[in-house]
């Protein structure tokens, strides 16, 4: 094969792709299934006190750079309890930062640490020589996320470092007496109608409450949804999903990181636009705040 052969192939491969992806009709529910980008990690980075490991996803046949997500798993729970969140952000053209606590009971505070340091441990992996993603990661775009105790920990790291972050999502978070009126950065509150680990008229709703008026916000509960509806289901009793709402929080938390990380303007009608009823009838409530 001449140079020139292989020169054409290569420019007739990266169109079909472009073609491909953007053909993908921008929906919910597209969202709320795997992406058009191939997804894949890697765990291999220079190690940080903040977090034991971690395992960091990412579109590896994206052509442009992407933004970075870092996200916290809850009490007594490890990084695969948020695996699927890594897949499902990165197939949708993020790289993604799972991390497991230095201890399985670390409290909030110690998670919202964790969260900052694994952002900066994304920042570092554009420049760092050996990465796999040099020269790839939007430094100035990032988000957090968190499962109960990793969602106080959002809700804590996001109240602190609002400069330093784009979006936070905290999903059925767990913080006592918690108030983020600080939080200066649009913030999905994920929560589940009969959460007894963290009932959402102590926790989630709340927290909602505390938020600025003046930020994006937008309180999202599952009807009859337990503690674990965001979580991945690892085949344990204790933390199985007891509704398979994962198309419905997925592509929501993908719209509202495109739209407030990305700064896509294309999604902001799938984040504060009408829901189907299909998806309105899962919900036991819904309110937000579009103002910026």
């Amino acid at each position: 094969m001449t140079n020139r052969t292989q020169y054409l192939l290569c420019i007739a491969l990266t169109f079909s792709f472009w073609l491909n992806v953007s053909a993908q009709e921008i929906s919910r529910e597209s969202l709320g299934r795997p992406g058009p980008y191939q997804v894949a990690y890697y765990s291999s980075y220079p190690p940080v006190p903040e977090f034991s490991a971690a395992t960091i996803y990412f579109p590896a046949n994206k052509g442009e750079d992407f933004a970075g997500v870092a996200i916290s798993p809850g009490f007594v729970e490890s990084q695969e309890n948020m695996s699927w969140w890594g897949r499902h952000l990165a197939s949708h053209g993020f790289a993604v930062l799972t991390l497991d606590t230095n201890e399985l009971r670390d409290n909030p505070s110690l998670r919202a640490d964790a969260l900052m340091a694994a952002i900066e441990v994304l920042r570092n992996e554009g420049d760092r020589m050996d990465s796999t993603l040099r020269g790839k990661i939007l430094k100035d775009r990032m988000a957090i996320m968190g499962h109960s105790m990793g969602g106080g920990g959002t809700l804590l790291a996001a109240n602190a470092h609002s400069a330093e972050l784009k979006a936070a999502i905290p999903f059925t978070p767990w913080q006592p007496d918690g108030v983020f009126a600080e939080i200066s950065v649009p913030t999905l509150v994920i929560a589940g109608e009969i959460d007894r680990i963290a009932p959402v008229a102590e926790h989630a709703s709340p927290h909602f409450a505390s938020l600025s008026d003046g930020i994006p916000k937008m309180y999202l509960e599952i009807k009859g949804g337990n503690h674990f509806i965001a979580n991945t289901d690892t085949g344990g009793e204790r933390l199985t999903p007891n509704i398979d709402v994962h198309d419905l929080v997925g592509g929501m938390g993908v719209a509202w990181l495109k739209l407030f990380v990305d700064g896509d303007e294309n999604y902001r009608e799938l984040v504060f636009g009408d829901l189907p009823a299909s998806d309105r009838e899962r919900l036991s409530r819904w309110k937000f705040s579009e103002q910026e």
